[in-house]
């Protein structure tokens, strides 16, 4: 994808979430769109929720098992940014006007106590680096459509 596109791409993703509204399946659109050209579209989005006043509070590991990993055709775990507005502390009213089609999965923050830097990180590196480990809830939300409605072709991991 050009950087004109993923610009616009990203520029999509941020109006659907602020208008709570879905986009429809992007790598339909961009059929050459590859896990760089998605996580160059994540990075301009996180640009803009930057500007916008959002702060970055972690980071987010998914698809990190082997059965989910063959369902979405990829071999290696994603990664995404958790912002300040995306956390709701025990106890707290999470508003249902806020997300389109939410739904929520179980799982397992590890709250770090260090930053992990670098390309080779050790078990112990995380172990090190790492406060505490917690059960959370995650709610997952969907800007752009599951299935195209004209098609039926479903999005990929690109998509996500």
């Amino acid at each position: 994808m050009s950087p004109a596109e993923i610009r616009a791409a990203a520029e999509q993703l941020f109006e659907a979430e602020t208008n709570r509204s879905q986009i429809d399946i992007l790598s339909l659109a961009h059929p050459e769109m590859d896990m760089d050209d998605a996580y160059a579209i994540q990075s301009a989005l996180v640009d803009h929720k930057q500007a916008s006043g959002r702060s970055i509070i972690g980071w987010k590991i998914g698809l990190t098992s082997k059965a989910m990993q063959y369902a979405l055709n990829i071999d290696i775990p994603d990664s995404g940014i958790l912002f300040d507005d995306m956390a709701f502390e025990n106890g707290a009213h999470v508003p249902a006007g806020r997300f389109i089609q939410p739904r929520v999965e179980a799982e397992i923050a590890f709250v770090m106590s260090d930053d992990i830097v670098g390309a080779e990180v050790s078990r112990q590196d995380i172990i090190a680096a790492t406060d505490y480990v917690a059960p959370s809830l995650e709610i997952l939300d969907t800007r752009i459509k599951r299935i195209d409605p004209e098609t039926g072709k479903t999005r990929t991991v690109f998509d996500t």
